[in-house]
Order: structure tokens, then sequence, then C-alpha cells
């Protein structure tokens, strides 16, 4: 007997150890969507924005060393084009991992929020201030 409630004791911590938070709220493995494409987006975008830096690194190098010369303004002006769409690049990562934590924790409040109505809603029938069951339109008609 005192090896089931051993087993019982843990399995309750290893759910625990696999408990999802968002926003201080634990969650079910179920109530958790993946995102994983947009993640991936991001570290496109952040890939992308990482190679043009290196292009523009390789075309000053390129114009410095060339034997035909070139103008030192153009060049310049290429640099600072690839500068600002580099950082145009990592800014759409930057947002796309923003829109990915703000996702968690609206769905971590629509949860909470289904959880504290529920809860209300037990009490509210436990002590009779609520009758049970009906929709809200059938208690409205009443």
């Amino acid at each position: 007997m005192q090896t089931a409630h051993t087993n019982s004791a843990t399995d309750d911590r290893r759910d625990h150890e696999h408990e999802h938070v968002l926003a201080g709220v634990s969650v079910r493995e179920d109530d958790i969507e993946p995102v994983k494409g947009i993640r991936a987006v991001a570290i496109l975008f952040r890939g992308m924005a990482i190679l043009l830096l290196a292009l523009m690194l390789l075309q000053v190098f390129f114009a410095v060393t060339s034997t035909v010369p070139l103008s030192v303004g153009v060049v310049f002006a290429e640099a600072v084009r690839l500068i600002i769409f580099a950082g145009l690049l990592w800014g759409a990562g930057d947002l796309a991992v923003l829109w990915v934590k703000s996702h968690y924790d609206i769905r971590a409040t629509r949860i909470l929020n289904a959880r504290l109505v529920h809860m209300v809603q037990q009490i509210g029938e436990s002590t009779g201030a609520l009758r049970g069951g009906g929709t809200r339109s059938d208690r409205e008609t009443k």
C-alpha cells in the first residue's frame, strides 16, 4: 500500500515538473499553441540581416582593394543602404518575437479569465446566489 502512495507522489511531482507557466498562470499542454513557424521567420529575418552586413563588408573590402578606382561616395551610399535594410530586417525579426510573446500573454489571460468565471459561478451556485443551469439569456427572461 505504501508503494502505491509513493508512486502517486512521484507521478504528481512529474506532473508539476512538466507544467507550463504563461504570465504567471500554470496551463495545460493542450492550452499552448505552437508558434514555431513565426520563430523560424524571426530567425530567417535576422539571418538575412547578418548576410546583408557581411555583403556590405565584402563590398567595401573589394572596393578598397580593386584595381579599378571606385567612387568613395558610391561605396558609402551602398554601405548605408545595406545597413538600413539590415536594420529593417532585424527589426522585423524582433517584431515577430514580440508578437509571439504577446500571443502567449493574451492566451494566458483568456485562460485565467475562464477559470475565474468558472470559480465564481461555482461559488455563486453553492451559496444560492446563482441558480444552476441554463444560459444567461434564459435567466434574464425569467
